[in-house]
């Protein structure tokens, strides 16, 4: 059993007071003789203050910390700066507008043993009625089925994912996340690659948190294309550990490539506009990802 861990929430424009709060209780409740945890949450320069002043009730609670930055430095830096003011032999980073869906959460983490990194996974909640026409939500909600312990162990460097994981803090200490990723997206995807170099198991297991709260359609399909930005400046980097990267490849090889990009152009606009409207057609999302990607490798 781990006899000590550091909670760990990079957060932006979000309230995550209860979240914090449900946390702790769950850490106080194990009661193991000579267990310790901490919890910190570090904002990363949200601009907007009210969720700041809301959140900085976290520092009156015991064994929990609320750190201010001043200036949004991303995903990648701030889970580093996290990692620095830890204490503890294993991080567990959390996302920081999730909520924990089980009693047991973090008793789960730290009856593991042995373990280098550990992936919990990820459970999709919200109210279907109300989200039926939330591309963020219709999307996830495809790929849950197949989001198990077992699949995600199948490609364990593939899927890796940054919402929800512990690590052994000597590892991400001498591994940090690569801080060139600034904008949205693939970051996580770049440690994956270095924890497989380093020869770094991951073991992914049955113990998810829940996302119940969506972007827009707007809102998402912004973040998406940023993330095609992304992608493109570290595609050398990134090859065999993305499915964009693949499809364009295989594009490139049968000489498909310039067809795909001309199809791709010629409905652009009508095709984005279905995926930030209201009734987006979800099978759309991933021909337009592709060709946001390809049409930045002209």
């Amino acid at each position: 059993m781990i006899k000590s861990l550091s909670i760990l929430m990079p957060s932006y424009n979000n309230l995550c007071g209860g979240f914090v709060e449900e946390l702790r209780r769950q850490a106080e409740s194990i009661g193991s003789d000579g267990f310790r945890y901490e919890i910190i949450v570090a904002d990363d320069g949200s601009p907007d203050p009210s969720f700041t002043r809301a959140n900085s009730s976290i520092n009156k609670l015991g064994c929990c910390r609320y750190i201010v930055r001043k200036e949004n430095v991303g995903r990648a830096a701030i889970r580093n700066f996290l990692a620095s003011e830890a204490q503890y032999e294993y991080l567990l980073f959390l996302d920081s507008d999730r909520k924990v869906c089980s009693d047991d959460f973090i008793r789960r983490y730290v009856s593991l043993e042995n373990v280098e990194v550990a992936c919990g996974g990820l459970r999709i909640g919200g109210d279907s009625s109300c989200l039926c026409h939330n591309i963020r939500y219709r999307m996830e909600k495809k790929y849950e089925p197949h989001n198990t312990a077992e699949g995600r162990q199948a490609r364990e460097y593939k899927n890796f994912n940054t919402s929800n994981f512990m690590v052994r803090r000597d590892i991400i200490l001498s591994i940090p996340f690569d801080e060139r990723f600034r904008r949205y997206g693939y970051e996580d995807v770049m440690w994956g690659r270095q924890l497989h170099d380093n020869n770094i198991r991951i073991t992914h297991i049955d113990n998810p948190i829940m996302l119940d709260d969506f972007e827009t359609n707007p809102g998402f399909v912004s973040k998406m294309e940023t993330g095609m930005d992304t992608l493109h400046t570290f595609n050398d980097e990134l090859r065999g550990y993305s499915a964009i990267i693949d499809a364009a490849d295989r594009l490139n090889k049968l000489h498909l490539a310039t067809p795909y990009r001309l199809l791709f152009n010629a409905m652009r606009k009508p095709i984005r506009r279905n995926l930030t409207g209201e009734r987006p057609i979800v099978p759309l999302l991933n021909f337009y990802k592709l060709g946001i990607f390809i049409n930045k490798k002209k």
